[in-house]
């Protein structure tokens, strides 16, 4: 059993979806000039999603996996990676990580505060 109400609880697995689907992304720009290399993604949110509907027990227990996502050779060398695409999906994935780790803090400072803690 966790002292962190199940919201919160939800906000962490998602800060960690979104943080293992930063470092996927990132990959996959990074591999963009690899021969026969292929993009994977992760699908946090319809993991975070299945396991909101089974409850908190799945919650706390949730993971996440990169799965490859076969779009088939966009050049000669196999190479599936869509570079500008890959990196729109990065930015939107950092804004979306930057708003979950400001709502998780935010809800922490006023358990902080509520609990009696410094206000900091």
């Amino acid at each position: 059993m966790s002292v962190l109400d199940p919201t919160q609880i939800a906000l962490m697995r998602a800060i960690s979806g979104a943080t293992l689907r930063n470092s996927v992304l990132a990959n996959n720009i990074a591999n963009a000039d690899t021969p026969g290399f292929q993009p994977s993604e992760v699908d946090f949110q319809a993991t975070l999603s299945q396991a909101l509907e089974e409850g908190p027990a799945a919650v706390e227990t949730v993971a996440f996996s990169p799965e490859r996502v076969f779009v088939g050779a966009l050049r000669a060398d196999g190479n599936g990676v869509d570079g500008e695409a890959e990196a729109a999906k990065l930015a939107e994935n950092g804004l979306e990580l930057n708003a979950l780790t400001q709502v998780a803090a935010s809800r922490l400072q006023i358990m902080r505060t509520a609990l009696g803690g410094q206000g900091g």
